[in-house]
């Protein structure tokens, strides 16, 4: 038998070669694998994030959506009217302050001008509001006989809007009563034709708390008691606060029976606040479950107080809390 020796020098030397091409191999492969954990560490730490994004921008979103509205309430501009010589600039000056204050919207609770053609005049004013307007006929826009005429300029004289989670409800408050005559004790009947108006305008009321007549969004979110938040507009109040105004004519208020007809529909819509004018007077006061916020007038002062108009902050909650803004001029 012949033994066939190799120093251990010779065996380094002929496994050199191949051990080196070994460890060439597996150090290749294993940065391949280190680059497969990192490529798919790295994608599912992007999907994570952009997860993660696009929960942060729905929450935020969502928040937005669930935001305090601010509406600055204008009420009784009285474009052509006798007692208020400087109502146009009374306007001006309201909408300039208006727009530094960046509302959702404004709202203009009657009583806008005397005529067409001072509507027309009101209409270009306010046109340079930057927050969207919607218009309630008063008293001085809408008598016994004539809502037609006010259709024809400003559309509808009842509707709804959405602002971000609130409904807000614009009622012609001329179609619950015939306010024609500022003296007369009790006020006269409507006539036929525009109680049968006071009639389908209830009626639509009365179909709000469906939400499903067409005319205007759902409701994106609720009030604390389940509801959605649901805020009226009308410009004639339905009480008085306490003795004010200082006055005793059923002019000033809703009377019976249309005051009981709207109260009953407004609670079972779940109605807590409304804005409201006619007054002249900024005030705040509660009644019948409802708090009344009359806005200020922006033309003229029959029981004193100041011009101005009225910011109007909706939690998300549905509270509402008034800030009157004085305007530093004069009727």
């Amino acid at each position: 038998m012949r033994h066939i020796k190799i120093s251990s020098a010779a065996a380094l030397v002929q496994r050199g070669p191949a051990t080196r091409a070994l460890r060439a191999a597996s150090k290749e492969k294993m940065n391949q694998r280190t680059l497969e954990v990192w490529t798919v560490s790295l994608t599912t730490g992007l999907k994570w994030m952009a997860g993660l994004f696009l929960l942060c921008a729905l929450f935020v979103c969502t928040r937005a959506a669930q935001a305090q509205v601010t509406i600055a309430q204008l009420s009784d501009t009285h474009l052509g009217e006798q007692h208020s010589p400087h109502a146009a600039d009374n306007l001006r000056r309201a909408v300039d302050m208006i727009n530094s204050r960046h509302p959702d919207a404004v709202i203009l609770s009657g009583d806008i001008g005397e005529n067409p053609a001072e509507w027309d005049k009101a209409k270009s004013i306010l046109k340079k509001l930057k927050a969207p307007i919607y218009y309630a006929p008063g008293n001085h826009d809408v008598h016994s006989h004539d809502v037609d005429r006010y259709r024809s300029a400003f559309g509808k004289d009842y509707y709804r809007f959405q602002v971000k989670n609130v409904t807000f409800l614009v009622i012609d408050s001329e179609l619950l009563g015939n306010y024609d005559n500022f003296e007369a004790r009790p006020l006269p009947p409507l006539p036929p034709e525009t109680q049968q108006e006071g009639d389908r305008m209830l009626a639509w009321l009365k179909n709000q708390g469906s939400d499903r007549d067409g005319d205007g969004d759902e409701d994106h979110d609720r009030d604390h008691h389940g509801r959605g938040i649901i805020i009226g507009i009308q410009h004639i109040p339905v009480f008085r606060d306490g003795n004010f105004p200082p006055d005793s004519k059923p002019y000033w208020v809703i009377n019976d029976p249309y005051r009981s007809r709207e109260m009953d529909i407004l609670h079972k819509l779940g109605v807590k606040h409304m804005l409201v004018g006619h007054w002249h007077n900024g005030r705040v006061f509660q009644q019948d479950g409802i708090t009344w916020h009359v806005g200020d007038a922006t033309s003229w002062l029959p029981w004193g107080g100041e011009l101005g108009f009225a910011m109007q902050t909706i939690s998300r909650d549905g509270d509402v809390r008034t800030e009157f803004v004085p305007l530093g001029t004069q009727p």
